[in-house]
């Protein structure tokens, strides 16, 4: 009997646990959770910042996409305010919430879906969220909470474009359609033949502005030259080979359409083309053409 009187005691204490440990109901709790989200939808609905910061832990996160995790009621306020805008609702529902078995702790994950009217009209976004839970005090608040959308990412708005035009006094504007645009063959001592000339704008023998267009054969080369004026060249067709320096022999660099080079004045360069090639050059004239090592 006396060797027996420990053993007494100890499922005594054991007994006396487990009648002062409470099991978790996991449905109230459920129940519980489910109603914050409820709470937290008519808030969303009544535009009301101040009601959905309630609902969260003074040291929640909320983790918003494309943007910094917002920390603590007043930042999470602050982030919520800027979803609040007309027409706003959102509906929220679990797909699996988890309590622990302390009670203290839960994990909520489900899915979304987000309605505001924006600048361009109504907008509905789906996606989904988890948020974790912790027991403050009798209530459930809102620790973590983290989600991001189903929906593809949208390309930003082009920002606007001001178009600038500028007239001179007493100059008409000119166009030449390509379709009707005439080249015709240039001859340069030193140059092979082939290169042709279309004047678009200007006399590029003046001293004014000029933009001309130049056209070579396929596998048409030019020796190293020179301009007396800055040149603005740009590749319209074809494949433009250029190598600066008044040593030819070096590898040429291609150029393709759409490419922009600027030459400055009096730096001898030499190239061709790879296939028939359209340049596109203004600047200021006179243009004149000078081979290398020639004043």
């Amino acid at each position: 009997m006396i060797r027996g009187k420990p053993i007494h005691l100890l499922a005594a204490v054991l007994a006396a646990a487990c009648a002062t440990t409470s099991r978790v109901d996991v449905a109230s709790e459920e129940a519980a959770i489910r109603a914050v989200n409820r709470r937290m939808e008519q808030a969303v609905a009544s535009r009301n910042a101040d009601a959905i910061a309630q609902l969260y832990a003074t040291d929640a996160v909320f983790m918003i996409p494309n943007a910094p995790a917002a920390r603590g009621q007043a930042g999470i306020r602050s982030a919520w305010a800027e979803f609040l805008t007309p027409n706003v609702s959102l509906s929220l529902s679990p797909t699996r919430i988890d309590v622990a078995s302390s009670g203290e702790l839960a994990t909520d994950v489900g899915t979304y879906t987000f309605s505001f009217t924006g600048d361009q009209g109504p907008v509905t976004d789906r996606g989904k969220y988890m948020v974790q839970f912790r027991k403050v005090g009798t209530e459930w608040k809102i620790a973590h909470d983290i989600f991001n959308s189903d929906l593809p990412p949208q390309a930003p708005a082009a920002a606007p474009v001001t178009l600038v035009v500028l007239e001179p006094s007493g100059d008409d504007m000119t166009m030449n359609a390509a379709a009707g645009l005439t080249f015709q063959p240039l001859e340069v001592p030193g140059f092979k033949s082939g290169m042709q000339l279309a004047v678009l704008h200007g006399d590029p023998a003046g001293k004014g502005d000029y933009t001309i267009r130049l056209k070579f054969p396929a596998g048409y080369t030019f020796p190293a030259h020179y301009h007396p004026n800055a040149e603005h060249l740009t590749v319209l067709s074809g494949t433009f080979l250029l190598s600066m320096g008044e040593k030819e022999g070096g590898p040429l660099r291609e150029y393709q359409p759409g490419d922009f080079l600027y030459i400055p004045s009096k730096k001898p360069h030499y190239g061709g083309a790879k296939g028939e090639t359209v340049i596109q050059l203004h600047g200021i004239g006179p243009f004149d053409i000078k081979l290398a090592g020639t004043t």
